[in-house]
């Protein structure tokens, strides 16, 4: 019943949110007035209606914004638009002279554009919030939820946007655009909506797809936050250094022009290599960590299979914190949050509330009992250095044999395949390969290629690994259990 409440709230949401774009209007000029354009041709005191990038959802009085992507270049589909009514085009490649009586704007860059005109169209929303960024590559969902809700215990309003959910300052709801940041109008929109609900701060997990194409240009982030590095996504950015590229992009945007007060502040792990490379590119670094000296720091950890313990070091004096979160790797998520949280006025004692009332997310490390006579847990963990951090935590909280379910999804990093194996190879008593959420590609095919890595990693099928092909749910996490029997 739950559920199905929760449903229909989101049902409700989405008409509401769609309805409210449907009423709203902008004119071209205003629009258009901090967008770099290379040339403009056409009314420009059009009142606009929305701003799409799918020719297929264009409304009379709308702009359409052809994106050039890797798979598809909505150039190709100006025509389409203009035949439903696109009362703008936005391009980066000049349309010739058959578009009747439409507004023409080139761009240089498409995808900016798109971040800029959302921006525009729901009133600049993040010039009127104090605006967290969080990236790396894990880690990102955990430290944005414990920023917010650190800076909730403090008694501020704040929203948030995860890859699970988003909250919208008053309250939460599924994340279900598919996107871990979401499409620049989807993103403005909410930004517009936390305003709207008076949220003085949003916390934002930002990917390195969405800083790649634009999903988040014009925004005016106050803060950045980078939580770790290691090989992802380079199916994508192609080498290891474009995906920091990328990632750094973030901080470089804290130097951008502002209209805010706030002094923009980065913060880093001290403890990741490529921690010297994001502290250089921001004017204000603020760091944390375990193992080396940093402004925010957590000594004495102590882990347990209910959670952690460990002294906060700031510049404020030393704090015991005790949270219901496992894994090492979680104390660094706190410690992120936590600098994150000071910077913006937090203090200690705010933390200790959060960590009092924090329990473990669902998918993150997440402790299930259903009367088995193991222990069992699930996590989100997708890449051999999640896998590494989840199987790491086990065995150093239970003594038993451990046992990890897994998968891969589709449409990723292929090389992950056989990092996965070769991590569970080296930590598990025994692990199953499964199905994961394909999405284009052939489950069969996936499942295939880790067991083939299995093999050729000295692996015994049928001893030291099982292949199972219908065992895993739709959902994307690998399921890692402390076997005690």
């Amino acid at each position: 019943m739950l559920y199905c409440e929760r449903q229909r709230s989101v049902a409700r949401r989405t008409l509401t949110e769609t309805k409210v774009t449907a009423n709203r209007t902008a004119q071209l000029a205003e629009l258009l007035r901090e967008l770099p354009a290379l040339r403009v041709e056409g009314d420009l005191s059009l009142n606009i209606r929305g701003i799409v990038d799918d020719s297929r959802r264009v409304r009379p009085g709308d702009i359409f914004v052809a994106l050039r992507g890797q798979q598809f270049d909505g150039h190709r589909y100006i025509h389409d638009a203009l035949a439903k009514g696109a009362a703008v085009l936005v391009c980066q490649d000049w349309p010739g002279e058959d578009v009747g009586q439409s507004t023409v704007v080139q761009v240089e860059d498409s995808h900016k554009a798109l971040g800029h005109l959302a921006s525009a169209f729901y009133g600049h929303p993040s010039r009127q919030l104090r605006l967290i960024g969080v990236t790396g590559t894990d880690g990102k969902t955990s430290t944005t939820f414990l920023a917010a809700e650190i800076l909730r215990a403090a008694g501020n309003r704040v929203g948030h946007c995860t890859t699970v959910e988003v909250h919208d300052g008053r309250s939460a709801r599924p994340n279900e655009v598919g996107f871990t940041t979401p499409q620049a109008m989807d993103l403005q929109r909410l930004l517009r909506d936390m305003v709207d609900a008076q949220a003085q701060a949003a916390v934002v997990e930002v990917s390195s797809h969405a800083l790649a194409t634009g999903r988040v240009e014009g925004c005016e982030f106050d803060m950045a936050v980078f939580t770790n590095l290691a090989p992802e996504h380079l199916d994508f950015h192609l080498t290891l250094e474009e995906y920091r590229r990328q990632k750094m992009r973030l901080f470089a945007a804290l130097g951008g022009p502002r209209t805010k007060s706030w002094e923009p502040v980065g913060i880093i792990n001290a403890d990741d290599p490529s921690a010297p490379y994001f502290a250089a590119s921001c004017s204000t670094p603020w760091d944390y960590g375990i193992e080396h000296p940093a402004r925010v720091r957590a000594r004495e950890v102590t882990l347990t299979p209910s959670g952690s313990r460990f002294l906060l070091e700031t510049p404020e004096g030393v704090t015991p914190v005790e949270t219901h979160l496992l894994g090492r790797f979680n104390v660094r998520n706190w410690l992120a949050a936590t600098a994150a949280a000071l910077a913006c006025g937090a203090r200690p004692e705010h933390v200790v509330a959060a960590a009092r009332q924090v329990r473990p997310f669902p998918g993150r490390m997440e402790p299930l009992d259903l009367g088995q006579p193991f222990s069992l847990y699930v996590d989100f963990a997708h890449t051999p250095q999640g896998l590494t951090a989840a199987l790491d935590t086990l065995r150093e909280l239970h003594q038993g044999k451990t046992i990890a379910v897994f998968g891969h999804a589709g449409g990723r990093d292929t090389s992950h395949r056989r990092g996965l194996v070769d991590v569970a190879r080296s930590r598990c008593d025994l692990f199953i390969l499964t199905m994961d959420d394909p999405h284009h590609e052939d489950p069969s095919v996936i499942l295939e290629e880790m067991r083939t890595a299995a093999l050729g990693l000295g692996c015994r099928e049928g001893e030291d690994f099982l292949s199972v092909a219908r065992a895993a749910t739709a959902s994307p996490r690998s399921t890692a259990m402390a076997n005690h029997a």
